[in-house]
């Protein structure tokens, strides 16, 4: 059992001190710290601590992830006079962020949710092509349903902008319906036939209107919802109170429209037609080397969020001309190549621990595109592995780039993803990506194998870090030899942990279990035990079963920065509850507002020491 005391000193003096400290706070699981200078703590050195499971920067905070104990190392480190009235500042630093990453984040709030109806429209696309005269002929082209199915495909392509504008008022807080009416503009019938023709248009009868088509397009409902924000505040702050309900809304579309029409949606479309230009010129100067540099690198790329900001160029391509071939493809050979390179190592190592974490990586990997439980858990920790992947990434790209491979439809590339390299119109395209597949997944998993030592796989401190965390100084609770079943503590859609879009749940170092996107915004005892911590912005609480089960539910992700705005509770630490008590109410909708996800990872931080888990439907069953 590491020691808290321990752990506090050797995080403080690698985060630089208590001299870089300008505030820390913690919420279930995390130390949330606002330093002076990020740049000063290296990852590998706290990731090397005992009792630290891993690092994560975002907004403006450098979290050290801990686990369940993370409250005894909180106390720790005020006891080192770490400040108790910073530690409550809790916020993100006030350094200015660097401009890069503040238009990447920015880019990836925008496009992240609207990633399953782009991926399911891609994947109708496809199935069309499969399904239709082009290949196997089981449908014309002018029937109904395939004219109804080609509506469906095309719809998230086309409505871009307006899902881009509901994104990104969520991310801003600004007034979604209004973002979504100058979004809505863009695609009007009337509109698109009027900038389609060739006479000349002006605004008043002077303004000249760039002629274009904004379907399909991201960057003009990005900048206009940006516009938009602030026009908000500014006719906030100078409208009459009694006239904010209809004054108001009128006043920010009036300014907001036409400055949109005539600059920012043609400005929109100039950086896209530039961002388009420039990957096209790299490409076709030297694909070969484009794509071998891209793939090889993607790792890293994916690791600093930049890949974010070759998204809107992917799917500018797949509107026009129709097929991608950088991003979709440049992730094909680097997926493929990290689920291989992780089996390598669940092949060659002789630690259990490490094998239990890379079989389900791995899968993640080669079955849904989720790579981030092989990297951190595996490949990136061990470090060869990572080289392994690399390189056959680099590979895969090499011939891609030789045989221009083309992505058809925009989905995370894995196995079961790689229809979407189907060509509308046949030919060796999916012949050569399922040749770039094998290719990649055999090197890798070679290369991982070769290169990692048995010996290294178990000595490295990868399975002790990736081990559920201590949750307590007690005593480990003996395995269960009873069957125990319990039941969802929120209504809602059971999803696996590795779809939850924080990645320390998704890789599962914090423990076994599942998340829950709820539908109704309460939490339910689901077994009879103790509160053993509520925490106090009451976003998440650990409980204690009877039997010993201790049991984390994070309601939302991100939302410790909320300070128990949308939570009431029904209980505090200490108390004793019954099955089916209600114990939390949250408010769904406060939570969307703020921007953040409402998934809810429900993990068991104790699985080891009760026997293990399994998830059958919406139940975690332990022991038996």
């Amino acid at each position: 059992m590491a020691d808290n005391k321990q752990i506090a000193e050797q995080v403080l003096a690698e985060v630089g001190g208590r001299e870089n400290v300008s505030s820390v706070t913690h919420c279930m699981t995390r130390l949330r710290f606002v330093l002076k200078d990020q740049s000063i703590p290296e990852k590998n050195g706290i990731t090397k601590i005992k009792g630290v499971v891993g690092v994560n920067v975002a907004g403006g905070q450098y979290q050290v992830i801990i686990g369940n104990s993370v409250g005894n190392v909180y106390k720790e480190l005020t006891a080192l006079g770490v400040s108790e009235a910073d530690a409550q500042g809790g916020g993100a630093s006030k350094k200015k962020v660097n401009p890069v990453s503040a238009v990447i984040e920015f880019i990836s709030a925008c496009m992240a949710p609207l990633f399953f109806a782009i991926i399911a429209g891609g994947l109708i696309k496809v199935l069309l092509v499969i399904f239709g005269p082009t290949l196997l002929g089981w449908m014309s082209d002018t029937s109904d349903t395939y004219i109804l199915m080609n509506a469906l495909g095309d719809a998230p392509f086309y409505f871009l902008p307006v899902m881009v504008a509901v994104s990104a008022s969520r991310k801003l807080n600004c007034h979604t319906y209004l973002a979504v009416m100058i979004a809505g503009m863009l695609l009007y019938p009337d509109l698109i036939t009027l900038l389609s023709g060739d006479t000349p248009t002006y605004l008043f009868g002077v303004i000249s209107v760039m002629h274009g088509s904004y379907s399909s397009s991201i960057i003009p409902a990005m900048l206009s919802t940006l516009l938009l924000k602030y026009v908000e505040i500014l006719v906030d702050r100078f409208t009459p109170q009694w006239s904010k309900n209809f004054l108001k809304p009128l006043l920010i579309i009036v300014i907001t429209a036409p400055i949109t029409l005539c600059l920012l949606a043609p400005l929109g479309l100039m950086i896209g037609n530039v961002l388009q230009l420039v990957i096209n010129t790299i490409y076709g100067f030297a694909p070969w080397l484009a794509m071998l540099l891209f793939a090889g690198a993607m790792p890293f790329i994916v690791m600093t969020g930049m890949h974010w900001a070759f998204v809107p160029a992917c799917l500018l391509a797949l509107a026009d001309p129709g097929y991608d071939v950088l991003l979709t493809v440049a992730m094909l050979s680097s997926n493929t190549a990290q689920a291989g390179a992780t089996f390598g190592v669940a092949f060659k190592t002789k630690d259990p621990d490490m094998r239990q974490m890379a079989i389900p990586a791995g899968i993640s990997a080669l079955l849904a595109g989720v790579t981030e439980p092989a990297m951190y858990g595996v490949t990136l920790r061990l470090k060869k592995p990572m080289i392994a992947a690399c390189i056959a990434g680099a590979v895969g790209g090499l011939i891609s780039g030789f045989v221009n491979l083309r992505a058809y439809a925009f989905a995370t590339p894995c196995l079961t993803a790689i229809v979407q390299f189907i060509a509308p119109d046949g030919g060796s395209n999916f012949m050569f990506a399922c040749i770039i597949f094998a290719v990649v997944f055999v090197l890798s998993f070679r290369l991982s194998f070769i290169l990692t030592p048995a010996r290294e796989a178990a000595e490295e401190p990868a399975a002790e870090m990736a081990a559920a965390p201590a949750v307590s100084e007690a005593a480990p609770v003996p395995a269960l030899t009873r069957k125990i079943e319990i039941e969802a503590p929120i209504p809602g859609e059971v999803i696996p942990l590795t779809k939850v879009k924080d990645q320390t749940f998704a890789s599962g170092v914090l423990g076994e279990g599942y998340a829950i996107v709820p539908s109704e915004g309460k939490v339910y005892a689901p077994f009879d035990g103790t509160c053993e911590n509520l925490f106090d912005t009451l976003h998440a609480m650990g409980l204690v079963s009877d039997s010993g089960v201790e049991l984390l539910i994070h309601v939302g992700l991100e939302t410790v920065g909320l300070n128990g705005a949308p939570f009431t509770a029904h209980i505090k630490t200490g108390d004793k509850f019954k099955k089916g008590d209600l114990l939390l109410e949250f408010d769904i909708d406060a939570i969307k507002a703020a921007g953040c996800e409402t998934q809810t990872p429900v993990i068991v931080t104790n699985a080891e020491d009760v026997g293990g888990i399994t998830i059958e439907g919406n139940k975690i069953v332990i022991g038996g």
